[in-house]
């Protein structure tokens, strides 16, 4: 059995006052490693999918790594659009930088845990991207025999049946938070759909759960503060729902979602 929290757009900046959305972020991250730490139970490890900073700054991720290294269990990082890969590296990890994108594969427990790198250039941005290098690399390891996989990104890859998310906010000037070549990338990783337990993603501040051709896609809600994801939301509003992060459990065959509220 394994049993890990995801958390994602932790959103800090260089100061504990910072703000987005009129919200302050640092007390909320504060009060998300409180609550995950204060769980009846120790996880096997935390997954970040990204934007852990706002800006990309070294004084954002010497904040952040202050609060997220009291976390009672290791943590793992997928780069966002806010994200700077090298800072990540070197401010956060403690790293020396590789450069280029940031893909990796941890192998816990019998299950391979793919993280993707979906940042594409900045022009696209709010959008995503993976390049051909990253679609052939997913390539060879879809075959269709072997181990579990999950996959952790920051994009939404599926429709989110939200016009602003999935089509671009008018004031945005039609830019979509989707990954751009999302439907290469559910296209490559079809191979391995039996080994596929999840997919998992962080970026459109909210909570989902879709199912498409026999995959399971997986949300979880920002640290802080949530965006408006009805069926006729055209833009990237406030929504009142408090912030929060899943817990998940991998126990054979079964594949459970626990969504955690934090107040």
């Amino acid at each position: 059995m394994i049993r890990f929290i995801h958390i994602t757009d932790t959103h800090i900046g260089p100061h504990k006052d910072y703000e987005i959305y009129g919200v302050q972020s640092y007390p909320c991250l504060v009060k998300l490693v409180d609550e995950i730490n204060s769980l009846p139970f120790k996880p096997d490890f935390i997954v970040h999918t990204g934007d852990v900073v706002d800006d990309g700054a070294d004084a954002s991720y010497r904040l952040a790594r202050e609060i997220l290294s009291k976390l009672n269990a290791p943590i793992y990082y997928v780069a966002g659009n806010h994200d700077d890969a090298e800072a990540m590296q070197s401010v956060l990890l403690g790293k020396t930088p590789g450069g280029g994108k940031l893909d990796y594969i941890e192998t816990i427990d019998g299950v391979q845990f793919v993280f993707l790198d979906t940042r594409g250039p900045k022009s696209i941005s709010p959008a995503g991207e993976l390049s051909v290098e990253q679609l052939d690399w997913l390539l060879d390891l879809c075959e269709v025999e072997g181990p579990p996989v999950v996959i952790l990104m920051h994009h939404s890859c599926v429709p989110l049946d939200t016009p602003w998310l999935d089509h671009g906010g008018k004031s945005w000037g039609g830019k979509t938070m989707l990954l751009r070549n999302h439907d290469d990338f559910r296209s490559t990783i079809a191979f391995a759909r039996n080994r596929i337990k999840a997919v998992h993603f962080g970026h459109v501040h909210g909570s989902f759960q879709i199912v498409r051709d026999g995959i399971l896609y997986v949300a979880a809600p920002s640290a802080f503060a949530q965006l408006e994801n009805w069926p006729n939301a055209e833009e990237a509003l406030l929504d009142a729902q408090p912030p929060g992060f899943n817990i998940v459990t991998i126990d054979g065959e079964q594949f459970l979602v626990r969504n955690r509220i934090v107040r």
